[in-house]
């Protein structure tokens, strides 16, 4: 017997556990919810986006002041987008969309969250795409639409603006993932 299509999957670990969650309809999808931020930060973590963000706040000066020279902020961040970026998809997509955020009137740290907050949702959306993928290769097409529709419910459901406003320095504490732990036989799979 097979350990199921994710097990194979050509990605890190948080979205291998994401997939096999998301695949096994025993867990609501606020439980599969509870893997997305997980699967998101190795890849925060592995292109260094912290640095980036640092940066990029080095970079708008005081983020949590409002800016007249939002435009001019959105020219520097992007003549410096290269460097910001260089080879690393994730920390590319921030950029982009700070710039798209700066571009669209937001200033300081209100674009520099929603940047992230829209980067990671990408990041997210292409992420269930490679997962729909894999699954069609490795099993079926109504199983793979299936996994790529709960991890996407499951990223609707996700702390992303929250992870996203404390990455900015708009909130203190990061967003909670723990996992709750089943204790009794009650608190087992819901029933209809």
């Amino acid at each position: 017997m097979s350990d199921g299509p994710h097990k194979s999957l050509n990605m890190t670990a948080g979205w291998k556990k994401l997939a096999e969650r998301a695949d096994q309809t025993a867990f609501e999808v606020e439980q599969v919810a509870e893997k997305v931020l997980p699967a998101l930060e190795e890849g925060w973590h592995e292109h260094g986006c912290d640095d980036l963000i640092r940066n990029i706040r080095t970079l708008l000066g005081d983020v949590r002041q409002t800016s007249f020279l939002a435009n001019n902020k959105a020219a520097e961040l992007e003549a410096a987008r290269r460097d910001l970026s260089a080879g690393r998809g994730l920390r590319r997509l921030i950029v982009d969309h700070v710039i798209q955020a700066l571009a669209k009137g937001q200033q300081g740290a209100d674009a520099l969250s929603q940047g992230i907050s829209n980067a990671l949702r990408e990041r997210a959306a292409r992420g269930a795409l490679q997962v729909e993928e894999h699954y069609i290769r490795k099993s079926n097409e109504t199983r793979a639409a299936n996994v790529r529709t709960r991890i996407n419910d499951a990223v609707s459901r996700a702390p992303i603006d929250a992870f996203a406003r404390h990455a900015a320095g708009l909130e203190a504490s990061a967003p909670s993932r723990q996992s709750q732990k089943q204790q009794e036989l009650d608190d087992g799979v819901r029933l209809p």
